[in-house]
């Protein structure tokens, strides 16, 4: 089938889920489940950009949720979403946002001025098909196959930028999933997906194992991403109180700039852990090997426009990281979070403090800075 073929049926099948899909007599909705949440943020920068007038960002995100049941085996998901920025396209926003790249046509600019821009988008519009020997979800949806917090390098669908401190929704993909379960706790789960806006440059096809044996679970996963073959693991467990969790991933590049770099096949990984010190004290400690990264700090211009980069499958130019977060629940209102990344190469950190005060059940309000330290600063470290 023809790359315009596919994003026809897949536009078809969003169409449905928010149009028409109540009119059908046979799917009358059972169930019905609204909410939502609004977040508004603003980042000021303490340096001078002589190329930006100003130096602090609005930043709002409206977004509304249905999930529709129409019986027990089939349902629908979709979250429609309002992003005013003020003023537009500044860096600021990745602390709360990691926009993934979509196949439908689901976004439109409603204002796109130099002072603000307000966009509207479906982060979320699938159907799903829920059977006791398998489960199908078809549309846009989040999925995560990473284990490690700060850079999961399994994660090749929609990864969290290191820094982002809002994580509550990951951005959807376009995407059909089929999990099938293989007993307690263990499942295989298939993936095609469009990761972008070209189906021969931008499809993935992939496949996961998790398996669970009491203590330990290990996962197995194979398949072609952005045109690279890609294979790896994943395992955690827990000792003694203790999370331990690690993957690595191998990659041969399909990518023809990648001759360039020299980085026809390459590997990455990261191994972590986590420890409740006390009842209100956890911490949480990784370390992160990105063989994709330049060899040396000097070398990051040839990496900087990568397409993997560009993207954020790769969200770290350099080779040799380290992250810290330390969670202190300092009143039963009160979250205080410490979050320090560290780019060995360079050597470079990043700085990430926060606050979060808890108003309501359904409200809380977030203080935090962003603060580098180094000589050559990049972002993810």
């Amino acid at each position: 089938m023809r790359p315009l073929c596919w994003k026809f049926c897949l536009q078809a099948i969003a169409c449905l889920l928010f149009s028409g899909a109540g009119g059908v007599p046979p799917l009358l909705a059972q169930d019905l489940h609204w909410g939502g949440s609004l977040r508004g943020y603003q980042f000021v920068r303490t340096e001078e950009n002589p190329l930006e007038k100003r130096q602090d960002t609005e930043l709002w995100i409206l977004r509304l949720t249905l999930e529709t049941a129409f019986n027990p085996r089939i349902k629908t998901e979709s979250h429609g979403v309002l992003t005013l920025q003020s003023p537009p396209r500044t860096g600021a926003s990745r602390l709360a946002t990691s926009p993934a790249r979509t196949y439908l046509s689901l976004e439109r600019d409603l204002i796109d001025r130099s002072g603000v821009s307000l966009q509207g988008s479906f982060d979320r519009a699938n159907l799903q098909i829920h059977y006791d020997w398998v489960r199908i979800v078809l549309g846009r949806q989040a999925i995560s196959w990473g284990v490690t917090n700060f850079w999961p390098s399994m994660d090749l669908f929609s990864p969290f930028a290191p820094q982002q401190v809002d994580r509550d929704y990951k951005a959807g993909v376009d995407a059909v999933r089929v999990t099938i379960p293989l007993g307690a706790f263990s499942e295989l789960e298939l993936i095609g997906a469009v990761l972008g806006s070209s189906l021969s440059r931008d499809g993935a096809a992939g496949a996961l194992a998790r398996i669970n044996l009491g203590p330990v679970d290990l996962g197995l996963m194979g398949g072609t991403f952005h045109r690279d073959t890609v294979a790896g693991g994943f395992f955690t467990a827990n000792v003694m109180g203790t999370g331990l969790r690690g993957e690595l991933t191998w990659t041969r590049s399909g990518d023809p700039e990648d001759l360039q770099r020299d980085r026809k096949t390459f590997s990455r990984g990261s191994l972590a852990f986590d420890r409740q010190l006390t009842r209100d004290l956890s911490l949480t400690v990784e370390s992160s090997w990105n063989g994709y990264g330049a060899d040396d700090a000097s070398e990051y211009i040839l990496f900087i426009e990568a397409d993997r980069i560009q993207r954020g499958e790769v969200n770290a130019l350099g080779q040799w990281f380290a992250g810290v977060s330390v969670v202190w629940q300092l009143h039963p209102l009160w979250t205080f979070t410490n979050v320090l990344l560290v780019n060995w190469q360079d050597p470079s950190s990043l700085w990430v403090p926060s606050l979060q005060w808890s108003t309501s059940d359904n409200s809380e309000v977030l203080f935090g800075a962003q603060v580098g330290l180094g000589r050559e600063l990049q972002a993810g470290g």
